[in-house]
């Protein structure tokens, strides 16, 4: 018996997510950004380009703490934002026996700036067919196995299936630190929760900037596996964290 499986990655941004650093204040006045400095901020523009530059600023680059992150001279950032872009919209895992196995990719990528942490929840149920039966989950994270009926996913390249990507920082982790979580960060090995953290910025570094991230998906089907057409619209929110 053959069965028809495929995953429509509609990877959702369901929160919209305005964040905020953490402010000096008092009952009667707050600072939302504190210049100290003898320089000055000078604007330069012509008909094509439009920067801006400082001179003689006391002193220049970023500090943090477990509770603080500073970006000292003239120039600084003062908005914070995250955002997730999506950018593949549907997966197909073709036709699956008990011998074979469905695998496919989707993308999406998040940016952070200034707020310096935040992790990526998946919101869906498992593969659902048209008369609801659905596809025992991955739980806890596996090596998947043919001829069982399975579904899970992870956020980095496997070697050995073909499918997948290790999650990139642009440009580099001087600027970007996304990560995947911990049961969706291992080679060859899937697992799939409802509710379940599958990504997230590293405890270490500055978060800002842009991290791609693939998620890779796996389906098996065992002998006694109901046919028909399997699929998820598979639903991620962004959050962030403090």
């Amino acid at each position: 018996m053959r069965k028809k499986l495929f995953v429509v990655v509609g990877l959702l941004l369901l929160v919209s997510v305005p964040v905020s650093a953490q402010t000096p204040s008092s009952t009667n006045f707050q600072v939302p950004e504190a210049s100290f400095n003898t320089g000055s901020s000078i604007d330069s523009t012509s008909a094509s380009y439009s920067g801006r530059f400082s001179a003689g600023d006391l002193a220049v680059g970023f500090g943090s703490s477990t509770n603080y992150t500073a970006a000292a001279g003239f120039i600084n950032p003062s908005d914070e934002y995250l955002e997730l872009v999506v950018q593949a919209s549907n997966v197909d895992l073709g036709i699956l026996t008990p011998s074979s196995t469905g695998t496919g990719a989707g993308n999406f990528y998040v940016r952070s700036y200034i707020n310096g942490d935040y992790v990526v929840q998946t919101a869906s149920t498992s593969l659902t067919s048209e008369s609801g039966e659905e596809i025992d989950p991955l739980d806890p994270a596996a090596v998947p196995t043919q001829g069982q009926e399975e579904f899970g996913i992870n956020l980095v390249e496997n070697t050995t299936l073909g499918v997948g990507l290790n999650p990139s920082p642009d440009p580099d982790t001087n600027f970007a630190n996304g990560i995947a979580a911990a049961g969706y960060d291992t080679d060859g090995t899937f697992k799939y929760a409802q509710g379940d953290i599958i990504a997230r910025s590293s405890p270490t570094g500055l978060a800002w900037g842009r991290t791609y991230f693939t998620v890779s998906y796996l389906a098996n089907v065992s002998s006694i596996t109901p046919a028909g057409l399997y699929a998820v619209e598979h639903d991620i929110v962004l959050v962030s964290t403090y």
